[in-house]
């Protein structure tokens, strides 16, 4: 019995066992590898975004046209200028009259929360970067 069991284990069978064994596992490190320089590449390319997007932020901040504050203007002034009317007439009763503007009614606590808390945020951000 044992005889027999090493003659078929010399026979070339632990030779073909051991080179299947061999290319399995290069297989699977040759997988990985790929995978790997995949989830790297990703990450540079992630990376490579956010150096952009940064930059165009950064960009935007000096000037006067930005988008952020060109966003300030369209919601936020129409919103200032309607409280402010309502405000004025109601304590000093000017008699203006002043139109009702469901919009603004509805959406006038949120747009001016969105903006503090925005520039609260970018605050924040700011104070936290410069201390690294």
């Amino acid at each position: 019995m044992i005889g027999c069991l090493l003659q078929i284990l010399s026979s070339g069978f632990l030779d073909r066992l051991l080179r299947h064994l061999e290319k399995r596992t290069a297989t699977q490190i040759e997988t990985r590898r790929i995978e790997a320089d995949l989830a790297a590449e990703e990450i540079r390319a992630e990376i490579t975004a956010r150096q952009q997007a940064r930059a165009v932020l950064i960009a935007g901040t000096g000037h006067f046209w930005s988008a952020g504050r060109l966003g300030r203007l369209v919601f936020v002034l129409p919103l200032g200028l309607w409280w402010a009317a309502v405000c004025f007439d109601s304590v000093f009763h000017f008699g203006w009259q002043i139109g009702e503007v469901p919009v603004l009614r509805d959406w006038g606590g949120a747009i001016v929360t969105s903006l503090f808390l925005v520039d609260g945020a970018t605050s924040l951000a700011r104070g936290l970067s410069i201390r690294k």
